[in-house]
């Protein structure tokens, strides 16, 4: 959709492009912090290839990383995954790699073995991007709607905006080759992630991947039929969050942020707060990608008058992690919530989506178990689980890996699975060309007939 300011008639999204998004940027702080955050990025982000590291460095790199993963990953048996077979497959290729990029890339590929969308490598010049909130894009988001690959965000000020693109168009080839194709290789090319889901995500977001200042070349369908080949270069952009709130014209408050760190809590609050007598309230986290355990409690917190359990969850040793000693002193059991604390007390709807991952997984699934939020929209990432600390390598390379499960209030199992709305909405892509925000409607009307049937028990 079109970044402009929303209506209460047609919700539009921001593009939070999953190309080098910067979800886990609180892990960069001096303190540790817990974060449970998913991100995706193309195997380069630089046209020119390093080859500082010598053989022995690149031995010890890869041996490190082979290390951590095997005696601190969340899951001893590996999610299922000979670790050693893995290490053995990949060896003969970070050996014979040309440049460090090269070598970098066989890392990533490597970590993508344990189907985790939150254990990753990223190179010395991902992880600048990373720690500056970057990303690098053409300004355009792609999903699968009604079976076709079909933009559905548009960044503003960006390439695609200035050229003209609009969601709902089709996408036909990339770089001259046929979208399908593309995607088919793409899918070969890197195991699966998390979930289905996930790895659809990894693969759009790679199909538009590339370099700062190179080209992008598509062709695309306009709602017409008209074929239509555009040139784009790609640009680097901030994807720093900011929370975004408006009254909409039903009187219900709507707030979206998307990303929790550490600026969100107070400008959350403050949001709220102006809505505090509103009749009921949205939240939007369709393209909310995770974030800061220490920014999701609060916030959940804000919803609830005494101590409520929000989510469970479970580490290799069973205990919580020594990184945390003195910051969180971590509980097995998280609870929010306190008499004086709670903002809003009335009803509440989520919007969620397949974009919607890792902590704003966490958030809906503790709304909806504790009867707090009625979830609307598509079903989530099923990419739950928490990264303690970056490993950084000699050189600059990055090791990110999960070391945390987490579970709903229930007991019930994230990773892989996600969150399930409890009130489907399927955008098509009528809807996109329309500008129509489906559900966005359905949220609006969900709160109508909560706020009604309210009205008519208080006159009983």
């Amino acid at each position: 959709m079109v970044e402009k300011r929303p209506t209460g008639r047609s919700r539009v999204c921001v593009l939070r492009s999953p190309l080098l998004i910067a979800l886990a940027v609180s892990t960069l702080a001096a303190t540790p912090r817990f974060t449970a955050a998913s991100r995706w990025h193309p195997d380069i982000t630089s046209q020119q290839p390093s080859t500082r590291l010598s053989a022995k460095t690149r031995t010890e790199i890869f041996d490190k990383v082979g290390k951590e993963i095997q005696e601190h990953y969340y899951d001893p048996a590996l999610n299922g995954v000979d670790w050693g077979a893995v290490q053995r497959q990949y060896l003969p290729e970070a050996v014979a790699a040309k440049s460090d990029q090269e070598f970098y890339a066989v890392l990533s590929r490597m970590t993508s073995e344990l189907h985790d969308a939150h254990t990753r490598f990223s190179s010395p010049e991902q992880w600048k991007v990373v720690k500056r909130q970057q990303g690098v894009g053409a300004g355009f988001s792609v999903d699968r709607v009604d079976g076709q690959v079909v933009v559905n965000t548009v960044r503003a000020h960006s390439s695609a905006a200035d050229a003209g693109i609009q969601p709902g168009m089709i996408l036909i080839s990339v770089d001259g080759q046929p979208v399908s194709d593309r995607l088919a290789e793409l899918e070969r090319d890197r195991p699966a992630s998390s979930s289905d889901r996930a790895t659809q995500m990894v693969a759009f977001a790679r199909l538009l991947a590339g370099p700062p200042g190179s080209t992008l070349q598509v062709t695309l369908q306009t709602a017409n039929g008209t074929k239509w080949n555009l040139a784009l270069a790609r640009q680097v952009y901030s994807v720093a969050s900011k929370v975004f709130s408006e009254r909409l014209p039903s009187g219900n408050g709507y707030i979206r942020f998307d990303s929790f760190d550490q600026s969100t809590t107070k400008e959350f609050r403050e949001a709220l707060a102006k809505f505090s007598a509103a009749p009921g309230m949205v939240i939007d986290l369709r393209r909310n990608g995770g974030g800061d355990l220490s920014v999701l409690l609060p916030i959940a917190g804000y919803f609830f008058d005494k101590k409520t359990l929000f989510a469970k969850d479970a580490t290799r040793t069973g205990k919580p992690l020594s990184e945390f000693a003195g910051i969180f002193k971590l509980p097995l059991d998280l609870y929010v919530g306190k008499a004086g604390d709670q903002i809003f007390s009335g009803p509440v709807v989520i919007l969620v989506g397949p974009r919607s991952a890792s902590s704003a997984e966490v958030f809906a699934a503790g709304m909806q178990e504790s009867r707090r939020a009625t979830i609307v929209g598509s079903p989530t990432c099923g990419c739950v689980l928490g990264i303690a600390k970056p490993r950084v390598m000699k050189g600059g390379g990055v090791l990110e890996m999960s070391e945390v499960l987490w579970f709903s209030p229930s007991g019930r199992k994230l990773e892989g699975s996600g969150v399930t709305p409890d009130q489907p909405v399927v955008t098509t892509v009528s809807d996109l060309q329309q500008r129509r925000d489906v559900a966005m409607q359905e949220a609006d009307a969900i709160l109508w007939r909560t706020a009604s049937m309210a009205q008519r028990a208080s006159r009983q």
